[in-house]
């Protein structure tokens, strides 16, 4: 039997998360409640992911709203797993999940292929009247309380963002994380920017998202480490004039686009380039 865990946000999110899990012939072995008012998804993901480690389960399900579909994409980069936001049910028998996509005009069915699934539910067909078992475990989960609070951001103009004026742009994705591509940036005199999936992940300055809903760029060159490709991400950097892609997927898209690809580690190929910079 697959262990699932319920997450839930507030006391209303109860009824939607047990109709579904009977809707679909599943049980959860474990809720897992927040204690007090989410304010930021940093406040929970921790606490999250440590329940997950000291209980491990194959499905987590959040409810129905922004903040579920926001931690359960957040909560699967973290534990290496899928995330589907909005689905409508769950086929046991095939484990496929469906959901509307195409503004709802169709009906995708997606099977996913990591473990942890984290499922967020869609509000159209939630109904309130099941509840989930007196007898379920229950974990609190408590949010990170900051000492000092989160400091304002300091907002750029797109136009005078570092990003629009540099010569050397470093686009990292999911396969280039770590504090260390920074500082390969700075060895490279580039300026840094993420995918959107990087950003979700947390960690990074949300103004320097590259991509069709974040900067565009045109820098003498780009170097794309870790990023497969997608064509929203790409958007932002097709007017560089020379793009070198890295990527360990030799079949990754990225590399259509790009004018030199390399299949290898991002850190170890960038490491090198760093140390050809800093000898000429």
């Amino acid at each position: 039997m697959m262990k699932i865990a319920v997450v839930l946000l507030n006391a209303e999110d109860e009824g939607p998360l047990a109709d579904f899990l009977s809707r679909n012939g599943l049980r959860a072995q474990t809720c897992w409640r927040v204690n007090e008012e989410m304010t930021t998804a940093e406040a929970v993901l921790p606490a999250l992911e440590a329940a997950y480690w000291a209980m491990p389960v194959e499905m987590l399900l959040f409810p129905a709203s922004p903040e579920g579909d926001e931690l359960a994409t957040r909560l699967a980069w973290r534990l290496n797993g899928s995330a589907i936001c909005q689905a409508l049910d769950y086929d046991n028998e095939n484990d496929t999940v469906s959901k509307a996509v195409y503004g709802n005009a169709l009906t995708a069915r997606l099977r996913p292929e990591n473990r942890p699934v984290c499922l967020s539910l869609s509000g159209t067909e939630a109904r309130h009247s099941a509840r989930l078992p007196a007898s379920l475990a229950e974990t609190h989960i408590v949010p990170v309380a900051f000492a000092e609070g989160l400091s304002a951001p300091n907002i750029l103009s797109q136009l005078a963002h570092p990003l629009q004026s540099a010569r050397i742009v470093l686009a990292v994705g999911q396969g280039a994380v770590g504090g260390v591509f920074g500082e390969l940036a700075e060895a490279l005199n580039a300026e840094l920017g993420f995918t959107r999936q990087r950003v979700m992940a947390g960690g990074c300055d949300e103004q320097r998202m590259l991509g069709i809903s974040g900067q565009r760029v045109a820098p003498e060159v780009c170097l794309i480490a870790g990023a497969s490709g997608a064509s929203a991400f790409m958007a932002g950097v097709s007017q560089s004039r020379f793009i070198v892609a890295i990527n360990t997927d030799a079949a990754a898209p990225v590399f259509a686009a790009a004018d030199v690809g390399i299949v290898g580690d991002a850190q170890g190929v960038l490491q090198i380039l760093a140390e050809c910079a800093s000898a000429n």
